[in-house]
């Protein structure tokens, strides 16, 4: 009777060792691309469902300025990737370009952004998008002058990402028609600007904390969908376009919306729209052109500052961090606290069912 015990003590154990072997948990991995006569580095997550022989839906995510690639999927959104396994999509964050800086004495650190407008511009179509009294900034040694208002790279991040789109669709099984564009802060505002200058690539767009600067507004080259998500109490990107804290000026997200439906029949007249995800949240949310398979939809959290929508607050460094992963390429950064193995944030669900309902129609 005891040796029976033992024995079948011992399957169970074998049994369970066993399983956790062969389950894996998906991880990303890193991958380069030489462009503008720059090695860019991306990094790829494949869901476990993620089949060669089968396209799937894919989504690029940038940083935001001063963030990682790695750093925003670990502490900003605090684990993206979970809701990419869930809803079986590849993911790909590429890094923007970086350069070491310090501001009156400060440590040097590494200072990551995305050319969102042609760089350096003191005013733009509208007028100023600074204010005179803006706080400090370094100014990326390829830009040469900055100007007043200048903040960000000046290398071609949209020839970059076009040439990102065709390696992604190119060397992994992804439907070259179910690929999305999304971002977070710097990175938002360069999702706004590549979905307008290259709309032909993307099944839809997802601005999250981030807009182009007054006058830059932009309508897409072909009807696109667009999720807006910010919030109410954001002085980084004010959401109404009011001068943020540090003294720049963005769009507000109802000029986002006029000018991105700009020529659609459809109109720019918005009504209240709500989703099962945020029913029990403290979000308001308003779609334009509903009616339309390229709707725009605007989501307010009235109590929600410069951080991703429904986490609880920043975590670590909030995205100025690497994991080891990218720690190679960028070794002044420090480590990033690794996100919890189980969360479930209404901004980051309501991101894939927005991206989910524009998948359009698989090869």
């Amino acid at each position: 009777m005891n040796r029976i015990l033992l024995t079948l003590l011992a399957a169970l154990a074998l049994a369970a060792c066993s399983k956790e072997i062969e389950v894996e948990k998906p991880a990303m991995q890193r991958y380069t691309l030489e462009h503008g006569g720059l090695v860019r580095e991306y990094f790829v997550f494949l869901p476990s469902s993620y089949d060669q022989q089968t396209p799937h839906p894919a989504a690029i995510f940038m940083h935001g300025y001063g963030g990682t690639a790695t750093g925003t999927e670990a502490e900003v959104t605090q684990g993206l990737n979970q809701y990419a396994e869930e809803y079986g999509y590849v993911m790909v964050y590429p890094q923007g370009t970086w350069f070491m800086a310090s501001i009156d004495g400060s440590e040097p650190w590494e200072v990551t952004s995305w050319n969102h407008i042609s760089d350096g511009f003191d005013a733009g179509p509208d007028g100023p998008i600074c204010l005179p009294d803006r706080n400090k900034v370094p100014c990326p040694p390829e830009c040469g002058n900055c100007g007043q208002c200048g903040w960000t790279s000046c290398h071609d991040d949209v020839g970059f990402l076009r040439s990102l789109v065709k390696e992604l669709t190119s060397s992994w099984a992804v439907d070259a028609d179910r690929v999305h564009v999304s971002g977070f802060s710097n990175g938002a505002i360069m999702a706004n600007r590549i979905a307008c200058e290259a709309s032909e690539l993307f099944a839809s767009a997802a601005l999250i904390a981030g807009r182009l600067e007054p006058g830059f507004e932009c309508t897409p080259t072909r009807p696109l969908p667009l999720l807006q998500i910010n919030g109410g109490a954001d002085d980084v990107v004010p959401a109404d376009g009011s001068a943020s804290s540090s003294g720049w000026l963005f769009a507000s997200t109802r000029a986002v919306t006029e000018h991105w439906l700009q020529g659609e029949a459809c109109g720019v007249t918005a009504e209240s729209w709500t989703s099962p995800i945020v029913e029990n949240a403290n979000v308001q949310c308003s779609i334009a052109c509903g009616d339309t398979a390229h709707a725009a939809i605007d989501c307010l959290w009235p109590e929600g500052d410069h951080r991703w929508p429904g986490t609880p607050g920043f975590r670590g460094s909030n995205g100025y961090c690497v994991t080891e992963l990218q720690a190679r390429s960028m070794p002044d950064q420090t480590i990033c606290i690794a996100p919890e193995e189980q969360t479930n944030f209404w901004g980051s669900r309501l991101l894939f069912e927005f991206f989910s309902a524009h998948q359009g129609e698989p090869e």
